[in-house]
């Protein structure tokens, strides 16, 4: 029941297909390539240390990106290290004495990752001292990459994003003779269509609705946290939960709609799911004949226009650097207009507010031509959760195992979220006393 808290919400497995997606050499890469580097006194030559913390999220490589910074610094040498759980881990680098200048890594995981190996570093003073506009970014996304480190500082700028939207398989709304969702439907919309395409048609059964719980419910519409912003408690028996729990629990209780994994999708008899765009081009790709296409993700008629809370992966610069000008200016680049447009057009989601880098997200992928990808950017993310006190413990929550009991044993929702509640305190009971203990 206690996994990685935030885990799902843009871990690496989310993101594995990515780097298969991308296409080719575009024209904004050749446009950035031909740029003239710094000009005047040649500058000392140095090397950057980039730690790529989410190999499976992004490919410094094949994306551009190491070329683009190579051309526009030429006097920094960049030396990229995948991050490999088994080899070269955080505590890998520590010990072999490799300490990273720049660290890419999902948002959510500023605390297990970032701060806990000591590699977290103010970026505010070098925000002052280059008079970088904050402003570029969309306000709920910088703000969840502050309140991710429970102190709110600016540890990291947003770089990457993980866009979600409603898929939609054509084929089975037209087999059954149901009109295509559209944007800007609630969930009361989207559950109606499930309940009209979920059916059993000669021996194949087809399911109307599929999601991962985990990142809905740390995703949620609501901004609402497990862990109480004050207090060492969890705080989930609440109304707010209830509803979330409410809402996504109904379409299993649909007959024939199985709580499966949205993988399932690929093989074409889901008629609808929502997920983030890398698993969608994944299905795309391991199924080529999938008729489809997506709207914006479904809206809670207590919450309208407001999408998931922020799925970011931040760039951070360490505070062991001994470059940590030369490191800001790379990072700057990257968060750059010229450099996310390259990127959105290679279907990477981006953190700006610039609406010409959003309109060029995935101009050069392949399996989404032709799609509706304004559908990825059509509502505002929701605000994050509360700031959480830094001197509170943090335990590791995962939604996912007491909303798939509660759909199996048609559990009652206020008993799933008591218990629940219960197990996490439980759980910060005993990290409290382990942490007292050393």
């Amino acid at each position: 029941m206690v996994k990685v808290y935030g885990k799902a919400v843009i871990g690496a497995a989310s993101l594995l297909l990515f780097s298969n997606v991308m296409l080719g050499c575009s024209n904004d890469k050749e446009a950035i390539l031909n740029t003239e580097g710094n000009t005047g006194k040649p500058k000392e030559p140095i090397t950057l240390t980039i730690f790529n913390g989410q190999p499976g999220a992004l490919n410094f490589e094949s994306l551009g990106i190491t070329e683009a910074i190579k051309k526009k610094f030429p006097h920094i040498t960049l030396n990229i290290i995948l991050r490999d759980p088994k080899s070269t881990d955080y505590k890998d680098l520590i010990a072999g004495g490799t300490l990273p200048d720049i660290i890419y890594e999902s948002a959510s995981f500023t605390v297990d990752r970032i701060i806990q190996n000591g590699f977290q570093y103010d970026l505010q003073e070098l925000v002052k001292k280059n008079n970088f506009n904050l402003q570029q970014f969309e306000p709920n996304v910088l703000a969840q990459t502050q309140n991710a480190n429970g102190e709110g500082k600016l540890y990291g700028l947003p770089f990457t994003m993980n866009r979600y939207a409603l898929f939609y398989n054509k084929d089975i709304f037209d087999k059954f003779g149901v009109a295509y969702p559209k944007d800007g439907m609630t969930w009361d919309e989207v559950y109606d269509l499930a309940k009209k395409v979920t059916r059993v048609e000669q021996g194949t059964t087809y399911m109307g609705f599929a999601a991962i719980p985990n990142n809905m419910m740390l995703n949620n519409q609501l901004s609402l946290s497990p862990l109480d912003p004050r207090e060492d408690k969890a705080v989930l028996n609440t109304d707010g939960w209830k509803l979330m729990f409410d809402n996504l629990k109904r379409f299993y209780e649909i007959p024939d709609n199985a709580l499966v994994p949205t993988s399932e999708t690929a093989k074409g008899s889901i008629a609808m799911a929502l997920e983030s765009h890398p698993l969608m081009i994944g299905w795309v790709k391991a199924n080529p004949n999938l008729n489809w296409d997506v709207v914006s993700l479904p809206v809670l008629k207590e919450k309208p226009g407001t999408g998931l809370k922020p799925a970011t992966l931040a760039l951070f610069i360490s505070q062991t650097s001994k470059y940590k000008d030369e490191a800001f200016q790379i990072v700057s680049y990257l968060v750059s207009e010229q450099v996310q447009t390259m990127l959105s057009k290679q279907g990477v989601g981006t953190p700006l507010v610039n609406a010409n880098v959003k309109n060029a997200f995935g101009q050069e992928v392949q399996e989404l031509q032709g799609k509706n990808t304004g559908a990825f950017y059509y509502y505002k993310d929701a605000p994050p959760s509360p700031l959480r006190a830094a001197d509170l413990t943090n335990v590791n929550v995962d939604f996912g195992k007491p909303f798939g009991d509660m759909v199996k044993n048609k559990a009652d929702t206020n008993t799933v979220l008591r218990q629940f509640e219960e197990a996490i305190n439980q759980a910060i009971a005993t990290a409290k006393s382990d942490k007292a203990k050393k």
